[in-house]
């Protein structure tokens, strides 16, 4: 979609969850008329974030089942550490 098309109602639509869309509309009904641009940029730059997100997810994934759970070399394991700073 491209930046002109958006609508307060499709960015609504595109957020993936209930609560992301109801902070979009309470933010919605709070801005100026003078920063709506602004707030509906934002808001379509998070879509696009999370789109982007979500498509490398899938890469990861079909990744790792063609190479038996295996994670591209680009990515780092790092469960390791998380186990250490909790311990700390």
């Amino acid at each position: 979609m491209g930046s002109d098309d958006w609508t307060p109602d499709s960015i609504a639509h595109a957020l993936p969850d209930a609560g992301m869309r109801q902070e979009f509309w309470r933010q919605f009904n709070l801005t100026p008329l003078d920063g709506l641009k602004a707030l509906g940029e934002k808001w379509v730059k998070a879509i696009e974030d999370l789109e982007g997100a979500v498509e490398r997810g899938r890469e990861v994934r079909a990744f790792q089942q063609q190479n038996g759970g295996q994670l591209p070399a680009e990515y780092a394991d790092v469960t390791d550490l998380i186990a250490e700073s909790r311990a700390a």
